[in-house]
C-alpha cells in the first residue's frame, strides 16, 4: 500500500484504536502473528493507528520492535473490518475464537441488593479467579438441571464441528454485505451477556480453589437479560461462553476519576476495596434511582470521604450532568469509567479532547445500550 488514506473522524479511530487495545488485546497479538514471519516469538502487539486500507501494528519481540501494516480484507465499520482480521488469523490458529472454553456454575443462592440489582451466589467445580474487581463472564441466557456430559467434554477439547463453523463464519463475514453482516453478529450474541463476577472465594480448607461466588445484575425492566435471571432459582446449571478481566493497573498512581452507573457498580465496588493509590479517588456515582445507590451501604464498600458526587437522573441528563461535575474537579491524571454507550462516548470524548487524557489513562469504556438495553 503505497498511499494510505486517512480516517476522517479522529474521534472514531482513536476510540477505536484504544478500545481494541484494551480489551482485546489477543487478538491483535493474533492478526500481528498472521503477519510477521517469527510470529511464534512475538511477546506483544498494539494498533499503533488506523486508515481506510488497513490498520499499522506495532510489534515486539524478546530484543527488538517493529511495524506492520496489516490490510483490510473486508469493506465495513472500523471494528468489524479488525475484528474479521482477528477472526480469521485465530481460526487459520485452529483456535476457537468465540471465547476461552466454557464454564459451569450451580445457583446456590439468590437475593436482591437493592430494588434492582440481583445477587447470584454460585458454586463452580473449577476455579474461580482470584478476588479481582471486574472481572466478567459472557453467560448465556439459558439454564440446565445437570451438565451433560457432551457439554462437559466440548469444553475441554475442540472438535471438528468448531472448526468446520469457524471458517464458514470467517467465509460469511467476508462475503456478506455490511448489513447482512451485522445481523451475522446479532444472531451470533443474541443469547450473551457479560455480568461482572462480584467476589470470589474458597468454601471451607478442604476447596484447593476460589469455588464460591457472587455475580451482581442490574436489571432494566424487561429485558431478555433481566427476565432470565428473574427466573434463576437454586440449583440451576448456568453456563458462561468466556471470561475476560478488566483491566485497571493504570489507577495505581497519579489523581484517579472513578464513574459507574447501576451496570458497573460491582466492578466500582471491587476496584474500591482494592484501591492502591494514596490519593484517593474521585467518585461520580450514577443511577436513575437514588435508592440504587445503597448497593455500596448494604455490601460495606469504602467511598472515599467527601469526594463523592451522587447523580440521579434518567440516561438521558446523564451526560450533561456528569460532565458539569467533570469541568469543577481538579487536576487528573488517569480514569476508569463504565456506564451507558452513549454517555462513556461523551465523557471520554471530553477527558481526550479537553483534559488530554490519552488511551492508556482514559479507560472510558460501554457496559450497555439505551437503544438496545443490552
Amino acid at each position: 500500500m503505497s498511499y494510505l488514506t486517512p480516517i476522517k473522524d479522529i474521534d472514531h479511530k482513536i476510540d477505536i484504536i484504544d478500545h481494541v487495545n484494551q480489551d482485546h488485546p489477543e487478538e491483535v497479538l493474533a492478526i500481528a502473528r498472521s503477519y510477521t514471519k517469527n510470529g511464534e516469538s512475538l511477546l506483544s502487539a498494539k494498533i499503533l493507528d488506523i486508515f481506510e486500507e488497513g490498520v499499522n501494528i506495532e510489534v515486539k519481540f524478546d530484543s527488538a520492535a517493529d511495524q506492520v501494516l496489516v490490510p483490510f480484507k473486508i469493506k465495513g465499520e472500523l471494528e468489524d473490518q479488525i475484528l474479521y482480521l482477528a477472526y480469521a488469523a485465530i481460526v487459520k490458529e485452529g483456535r476457537d475464537f468465540s471465547g476461552n472454553g466454557k464454564h459451569f456454575f450451580e445457583i446456590i443462592d439468590k437475593q436482591n441488593i437493592t430494588k434492582n440489582m440481583i445477587r447470584i451466589s454460585v458454586k463452580s467445580a473449577s476455579p474461580l479467579p482470584e478476588y479481582y474487581p471486574g472481572y466478567a463472564y459472557a453467560l448465556f441466557l439459558k439454564t440446565m438441571t445437570v451438565i451433560p456430559p457432551e457439554l462437559l467434554n466440548q469444553s475441554k477439547q475442540k472438535s471438528w464441528i468448531k472448526s468446520v463453523f469457524g471458517h464458514l463464519f470467517v467465509w460469511l463475514m467476508k462475503h456478506l454485505s455490511p448489513k447482512n453482516r451485522e445481523k451475522l453478529l446479532q444472531r451470533a450474541n443474541k443469547d450473551i451477556r457479560l455480568y461482572t463476577l462480584r467476589k470470589s472465594w474458597q468454601h471451607d480448607t478442604s476447596s484447593e480453589f476460589c469455588d464460591r461466588g457472587h455475580i451482581d445484575v442490574f436489571t432494566h425492566g424487561e429485558t431478555s437479560g433481566s427476565q432470565w435471571i428473574k427466573a434463576l432459582s437454586v440449583g440451576d446449571i448456568i453456563m458462561s461462553r468466556s471470561e475476560s478481566p478488566d483491566k485497571h493497573p493504570h489507577l495505581e498512581n497519579g489523581q484517579a476519576l472513578l464513574i459507574a452507573d447501576e451496570t458497573a457498580y460491582p466492578a466500582l465496588a471491587g476496584i474500591l476495596e482494592k484501591w492502591k493509590n494514596p490519593l484517593l479517588p474521585h467518585v461520580i456515582l450514577i443511577s436513575s434511582e437514588q435508592g440504587e445507590q445503597r448497593y455500596f451501604e448494604q455490601d460495606k464498600v469504602p467511598l472515599p470521604e467527601g469526594r463523592v458526587h451522587h447523580l440521579v437522573c434518567t440516561p438521558e441528563q446523564q451526560p450533561g450532568r456528569v460532565l458539569a461535575i467533570i469541568q469543577v474537579l481538579g487536576s487528573l491524571d488517569v480514569v476508569w469509567a463504565a456506564c451507558e454507550a452513549q454517555v462513556a462516548k461523551e465523557i471520554r470524548h471530553h477527558l481526550r479532547n479537553e483534559r488530554q487524557l490519552i488511551g492508556k489513562n482514559n479507560h472510558t469504556k460501554a457496559y450497555w445500550n439505551l437503544k438496545t438495553k443490552r
